[in-house]
């Protein structure tokens, strides 16, 4: 018989999401630093870029994802009433789905150039 293993999905998702955070950093500032984009035309053109924009939303993903583990988990341990823990765990939910609707529509804002 197995144990169910609690909190590994939520720690893989938290590491996982940290390193691609890091290494798509990285290459912002190692592109930025070597070939910025001279004007918000060439900024957008940029992102236009399938492969850009992929990493970008990949990006985007990532970064909700990796807000919302780590916000429910503080949530989790320092909410103590149920109904409050529902409550925030509800707003900061909704607040990371706004979020990733508006930079999904940024990004494809961005591509239809």
């Amino acid at each position: 018989m197995t144990r169910p293993v609690h909190g590994l999905r939520a720690w893989a998702l938290q590491r996982l999401s940290a390193v691609y955070l890091f290494a798509f950093v990285v290459y912002l500032l190692v592109h930025f630093a070597v070939a910025p984009p001279a004007d918000y035309a060439a900024w957008r053109a940029w992102v236009a870029q399938p492969a850009v924009g992929v990493g970008l939303a990949l990006c985007f993903m990532m970064l909700l994802v990796h807000a919302w583990v780590g916000m429910r988990d503080v949530l989790m341990d320092y909410a103590r009433p149920v109904a409050l823990r529902a409550v925030l765990l509800v707003a900061v939910g909704f607040g990371l789905l706004v979020c990733g609707v508006w930079a999904a529509r940024i990004l494809v804002l961005a591509a239809m150039t």
